[in-house]
């Protein structure tokens, strides 16, 4: 699958082959194979995305084998598996005038933010200039670092930290769409991240002598330490402005290079009208790699006009 998607867009890096292993064997994902005369001449997958109703999928097609009915056959079988398990909306990323694009869109695919995807690479990583920044002096805050299970003093107000999200510029998220966070929901997904071999790491701006969590960044470190990825970074709005979102950037930055030695790239994807966030990237090192189109389908119209119906 790599290998179809380095052909759309010659950014794409390679997978290590200890990132691959573990995306190929995330229990959360499903996967189809299109085959012909025995050979794989495409892919599906799909995979719970971070709203509710919601999955991502993504569908590979081996350039000489588009236009023969490859990728809609695999996405009937995304659409019907989907639509059994009550999901409402699929999601998925593309390049702008690619086969893809232009698939999604004559299926009906509604084009939501445009995204960033920036890499941090740990071989020329800037220490010192990260060093300065984490030891810039917040009065009134203090770091806190966790990995796994996030503190009972603290889950409360991280939970809420999390509803937050829903604050950032972006085209795609109606009222409603980020989930209603809370302690359960956040020991479950610690479950259900833990049951896979992966740990989310987090590190949070506190206010000073309390349990009150006013800012946190958090990276999925999964049994790969080669490659790992950006997940939330958010302040509650009455803490902004005072850079704590680049003091928990950098901070967790340095914690990675020094707690995971292997460890090669960061990754995050921004939507290009998240301003501040592109910024605070720009500041802990992060360069953009490219760019892609976040795009919806809903999946009762998709069903119809795959006569699923």
């Amino acid at each position: 699958m790599g290998a179809i998607e380095r052909g759309e867009y010659a950014p794409a890096p390679a997978q290590s082959p200890e990132r691959l292993r573990e995306q190929l064997t995330d229990p959360s994902t499903t996967r189809w194979a299109g085959l012909l005369d025995g050979s794989v001449v495409g892919a599906a997958e799909v995979r719970p995305a971070g709203e509710p109703k919601t999955a991502f999928t993504r569908i590979y097609v081996l350039p000489d084998m588009r236009g023969h009915g490859v990728g809609r056959s695999l996405l009937t079988e995304v659409v019907r598996d989907q639509q059994a398990a009550g999901l409402e909306i699929l999601a998925t990323t593309v390049l702008a005038d690619t086969p893809g694009a232009r698939f999604a869109l004559d299926l009906g695919a509604t084009v939501g933010d445009e995204l960033v995807i920036n890499v941090l690479d740990f071989a020329t990583l800037d220490h010192a200039a990260l060093e300065r920044r984490v030891a810039t002096d917040h009065d009134g805050y203090h770091l806190l670092h966790w990995s796994g299970r996030a503190p009972d003093l603290l889950v409360d107000s991280y939970a809420l930290v999390k509803r937050a999200i829903a604050d950032a510029p972006n085209n795609h998220l109606p009222p409603g769409a980020v989930a209603a966070w809370d302690r359960d929901l956040v020991r479950r997904h610690e479950r259900e991240r833990a049951a896979r071999g992966a740990d989310l790491w987090v590190t949070a701006a506190v206010v000073a002598g309390t349990s009150t969590v006013a800012a946190f960044t958090a990276v999925e470190v999964g049994r790969s330490t080669v490659d790992v990825g950006q997940e939330d970074t958010v302040v509650l709005s009455e803490h902004r402005r005072q850079g704590l979102a680049t003091w928990v950037k950098a901070a967790m930055a340095l914690r990675l290079a020094n707690e995971l030695p292997n460890v090669r790239r960061l990754s995050s994807t921004t939507a290009v009208a998240n301003t501040g966030m592109r910024a605070v990237n720009a500041r802990t090192g992060f360069r953009e790699l490219t760019r892609r189109l976040l795009i919806t389908l809903e999946i009762p119209a998709l069903a119809e006009r795959l006569h699923l119906l």
